[in-house]
């Protein structure tokens, strides 16, 4: 058998995995850019002072639709006071999906 009938195969495998993997990971977004994103919508508010995301995704229904998302939270002090918001934001486009404050106590 002729090493290219081996060679070739493989080569063309390696090839369509790769690309069929990079469209897969395209469909998600980093987490830290969707919570950058985040972070610019609530800027346009006042100062942000600490953030976070989960690192997973999971499964919301908004609207009657179903979405993967992220969670996270954002803290902001205005005025000497401390203000914390959790937000869940879509994992394909960082789209804010929504967000609530955080009572104290």
């Amino acid at each position: 058998m002729k090493w290219y009938k081996i060679v070739v195969p493989a080569a063309v495998g390696i090839a369509v995995g790769a690309v069929a993997g990079k469209r897969v990971k395209d469909n998600w977004l980093v987490p830290e850019v969707a919570l950058n994103r985040v972070k610019e919508e609530f800027k346009q508010d006042g100062p942000i002072s600490g953030s976070w995301i989960l690192m997973d995704k999971k499964g919301f229904s908004h609207n009657g639709k179903s979405y993967q998302v992220y969670e996270g939270g954002v803290t902001r002090t205005i005025d000497g006071k401390t203000e914390q918001f959790q937000f869940i934001v879509d994992a394909t486009n960082g789209t804010l999906l929504d967000s609530y404050p955080l009572l104290d106590g």
